[in-house]
């Protein structure tokens, strides 16, 4: 690749020398390097738009965005939605000892955000543009000095179509720079700025989804380009534990995006190990219901290991041969399983009382128990050792009794 000078450019563009030198200076020519005096831009860099009328849609071949004060599990969980997304992803750590990921292909800058000149040098070598910013600031005990400033300066290298989120803690926020920001950065460089508070107890035994409120910091990036100086507030679909490692009964709603968060984080390494009592008011075709199957089919095809017993009478075997629900598992990787409820209910009629209206056990570390149907509410997590590993024995014994559901149904 080839360098040309700011007066060959200038000839090209049809713009003065001493403007292109100026654009240089302002880091707003990608690639432009100073040579002594002279400064020497790459022959195939493209011609930015004029901000001075406002104008500052630079042509564009690729969408990336900074992540500012990186270091902590929310910026990890928000790299997969970028990058699926098809953003370039760089980071700025305020921990000086973040080191580059070369998993990810993320550059880390370590900035001391109480040093304005280190700031400085930080953007000067910052010289792309960007489509967004994220400047996740939850975890910084201390009041940041030039946040303001550096969002400012920041905002100056990107596009007048980009977005800004800041990402604040509800507990500890103290300033709204959105409010703040948001009428100046719109008028003058064209970006927008929106903020995203985080509404999480400080308490122990909470347990929160960090993917949950990366998805909002995406929709806010991506879907509210036409929004300025908004604030939302997320919880992150936090769950609090009693001393007993259980939920309070979950509603409906709460209950099965608790399930899906936890459907998430299944592996290869999972073990998911589940017991259904087949009431007759159970796997109907309501959405919930139906996602939570596709969800238990998505986890096996990721190598999860899952195994289902399904429980109930011989006398409904052939009622439930044409089950949507039991049709659908036998032809997955679940392993099905059939147990005699009147067997159960004649030789260990202890255990249907520990399966109650069924659950689904994690590991060994996690149970979802359902609720009676005449209940109001649907379920509750439990993480009470004693608890799971009761159900986890149950299942176990469960099994000694277990045939191939396809061998029963078929």
């Amino acid at each position: 690749m080839g360098y040309l000078t700011a007066k060959q450019f200038s000839e090209k563009w049809g713009i003065t020398e001493r403007r292109i030198i100026k654009l240089c200076g302002e880091n707003r020519i990608s690639g432009a390097i100073k040579n002594g005096m002279v400064w020497l831009i790459p022959e195939d860099t493209l011609k930015p738009s004029d901000r001075r009328n406002k104008v500052s849609k630079y042509i564009n071949t690729q969408k990336r965005i900074m992540i500012v004060n990186f270091n902590n599990d929310l910026g990890n969980s928000l790299i997969p939605f970028l990058q699926k997304d098809g953003y370039i992803v760089e980071g700025i750590s305020i921990d000086k000892s973040v080191s580059d990921n070369n998993m990810l292909n993320i550059k880390y800058w370590n900035a001391n955000y109480e040093n304005k000149k280190e700031l400085e040098g930080l953007l000067k070598e910052t010289n792309k543009y960007y489509d967004g910013l994220v400047f996740i600031d939850i975890e910084t005990q201390r009041k940041i000095k030039n946040k303001e400033w550096f969002i400012r300066e920041f905002a100056k290298k990107m596009d007048c179509e980009a977005s800004i989120v800041l990402v604040n803690n509800l507990q500890k926020q103290d300033e709204k720079l959105e409010t703040k920001l948001a009428d100046e950065l719109k008028e003058n460089i064209g970006v927008r700025i929106n903020s995203i508070n985080i509404d999480i107890p400080a308490k122990k035994n909470i347990l929160f989804d960090n993917t949950a409120i990366a998805e909002d910091i995406l929709v806010m990036l991506t879907k509210f380009k036409n929004t300025t100086g908004m604030s939302i507030i997320t919880d992150g679909d936090f769950l609090e534990f009693d001393k007993n490692g259980r939920t309070k009964d979950l509603e409906t709603g709460k209950f099965y995006r608790t399930i899906t968060n936890y459907f998430k984080s299944l592996n290869k390494e999972s073990y998911m190990w589940c017991a259904s009592t087949m009431m007759e008011d159970e796997w109907t075709e309501e959405p919930l219901e139906m996602s939570f199957r596709v969800q238990n089919l998505d986890a096996a095809n990721r190598g999860a290991n899952i195994e289902r017993i399904f429980i109930f009478s011989k006398s409904k075997i052939k009622e439930f041969k044409n089950n949507k629900t039991l049709k659908i598992y036998m032809q997955s990787n679940i392993k099905t399983m059939f147990v005699d409820y009147d067997e159960i209910l004649n030789k260990e009629p202890e255990l249907l009382k520990i399966v109650g209206d069924g659950w689904d056990g994690i590991n060994k570390d996690t149970l979802i128990a359902d609720l009676p149907s005449s209940e109001k509410n649907r379920g509750y997590i439990s993480i009470n050792k004693e608890e799971v590993q009761k159900a986890y024995d149950c299942f176990q014994k469960l099994k000694k009794y277990a045939k191939d559901l396809k061998e029963v149904l078929k």
